[in-house]
């Protein structure tokens, strides 16, 4: 990935949040709802078009269990756990 791309790491955390929360079997309302986001920007993040602040890629993460940087890994492998 072409790092200087804000573009592909916005696809690259779209992706990974996309298939995290799909693992963890949670719906885009209860990631909402575990973040205090909408379900319309749980959306828009998953889109790619939604530039993060730290805190929301923290909060976003540690719902998910990961780490913030494993959201952008380009190569996170995902497992079923929650």
């Amino acid at each position: 990935m072409d790092w200087s791309d804000p573009q592909a790491a916005r696809q690259v955390l779209a992706n990974n949040v996309r298939r995290l929360r799909r693992a963890r079997g949670l719906t885009q309302e209860q990631l909402g709802e575990k973040t205090d986001l909408r379900q319309a920007h749980i959306s828009e993040i998953e889109g790619g078009g939604s530039n993060l602040t730290l805190d929301r890629l923290q909060s976003i993460a540690a719902a998910l269990g990961v780490r913030p940087m494993d959201l952008l890994d380009e190569k996170l492998k995902v497992s079923n756990r929650a």
